[in-house]
Parts: C-alpha cells; structure tokens; sequence
C-alpha cells in the first residue's frame, strides 16, 4: 500500500511521519525505515528506526529515488514500513511531475507488500495518485 501526507511547505507533514514511525516502534517490533534528504531529524527519530540520508548515497533523480527504494527492500524483507521525505525535494522536481517515480513506488509496494508512505509539499494531488490513500495536513 502506498500513502501520502500531503499539504502546504510547513503544514507538518515531515512532524506528522516522524510521530507517525515513533508510535510504530513503540507499539511493534516492526523494521521501520525513514528515507529523508537531511540529517536533521536524526534526534526525533527513534533509535529503533533506520534513518537514510538519501544525499549520502547521490540519490537526485526519479530513477534513482526509485531504484534505491527497491533496493532496500530487496536487501531486507522484514521491512514493514519506509517512509520517504520530501521525495519531490530529493528529485528537484514538483509532485505533478513525477508519475514515473510514484508508478514504480506503487509496484515495489505491491511486489514487496511493503506499505510505503511519501510526504508531497503540494495542494492537490495529481490524477496519478488518486488510487492512493492520502491525508492532507493543514
């Protein structure tokens, strides 16, 4: 399943996952991962949770956001949850340009049956990602 918290830059959508992914550690012993283009968070986050700096690893494109992706989950099954902060920062690109990338999330999730959650700095959300669950943080 993929989901996506959207709403306005500095709505709380980067405070919402965070709480989000501490409240599942804390309730489970579920592999979390929180994938985010800064290391800024690295004190909120639980210890419990692997935090990713996308930057780290070169990561700019659609193509490369996504490849990184599959490889993580790839690389360890036992994932149950990977948020991805700021994909749209990671890429320079806006959310309404970026259906490659939320196509090729979708299928990982799918494949991997992973449910992925992807904040989107935007109002609305493109007609490609009406198949999704969201929630708008205002």
């Amino acid at each position: 399943m993929v989901r996506i918290v959207y709403g306005a830059k500095g709505s709380g959508k980067t405070a919402k996952l965070i709480d989000e992914a501490n409240e599942i550690v804390k309730k489970s012993a579920g592999n979390v991962v929180f994938l985010t283009y800064t290391d800024r968070y690295k004190f909120d986050l639980s210890i419990q949770i692997r935090l990713i700096n996308v930057q780290n690893f070169g990561v700019t494109t659609e193509a490369e956001l996504a490849g990184f992706i599959k490889g993580i989950l790839a690389s360890n099954s036992d994932i149950d949850i990977l948020y991805v902060d700021g994909a749209h920062r990671i890429t320079g690109k806006k959310v309404e340009d970026m259906q490659l990338f939320y196509d090729e999330v979708k299928k990982a999730s799918r494949n991997c049956a992973v449910e992925i959650v992807l904040s989107a700095s935007t109002d609305t959300l493109p007609a490609f990602l009406e198949d999704v669950d969201n929630e708008k943080v205002v």
